[in-house]
């Protein structure tokens, strides 16, 4: 059975809670942002870590670093905003999202997502009843939300249009 690997773009200090959140589905979770100076905190947090899921870290914009990361299972994308001490990147907007996409497995994956960093309300489409269908992929909120009472995050189930069973409407 290959590794699952979860993504988290422009995560900052947000690396424990995810990597606890996470553990059920993966076995290694990238981090990514473009601040170097918080390597080293990243790793004295992981310090004392034992067990999976395993932590790696890629420091620069996530919009240039993208390409080095090989296969997702699971985008995991919280906490950010456009304006200040916020990533600037729409990362669930049609700009980027399809660069996140190319890298799902052929048999989909998840969205684990609070919505940040929308456009043109792709999140709020995707959890709709319908789902949302674009880039070549069907988009449906998982009808088990384990997240949503205590952390505010929806997972998303993500399968290839080819694969899948259309979607009706956008």
């Amino acid at each position: 059975m290959r590794p699952r690997v979860a993504f988290y773009p422009c995560c900052h200090l947000d690396i424990l809670e995810p990597l606890a959140l996470l553990a059920p589905y993966v076995d290694e979770v990238i981090f990514c942002d473009i601040n170097a100076a918080l390597l080293s905190r990243w790793r004295k947090s992981i310090a004392s870590l034992s067990g999976p899921p395993s932590a790696s870290f890629l420091i620069g914009d996530v919009r240039q670093v993208i390409s080095s990361v090989k296969e997702i299972d699971i985008l995991f994308y919280r906490g950010d905003s456009p304006g200040e001490d916020g990533s600037g990147v729409f990362v669930l907007g049609d700009s980027f999202l399809p660069f996140i996409l190319e890298r799902f497995h052929a048999d989909g994956g998840l969205i684990i997502t609070d919505g940040s960093n929308s456009r043109g309300s792709n999140f709020e489409r995707m959890i709709r009843p319908n789902g949302l269908a674009k880039h070549g992929w069907l988009f449906r909120k998982c009808s088990d939300q384990p997240f949503v009472e205590k952390h505010r995050l929806h997972v998303i189930d993500v399968k290839s249009a080819r694969s899948a069973q259309p979607i009706k409407n956008q």
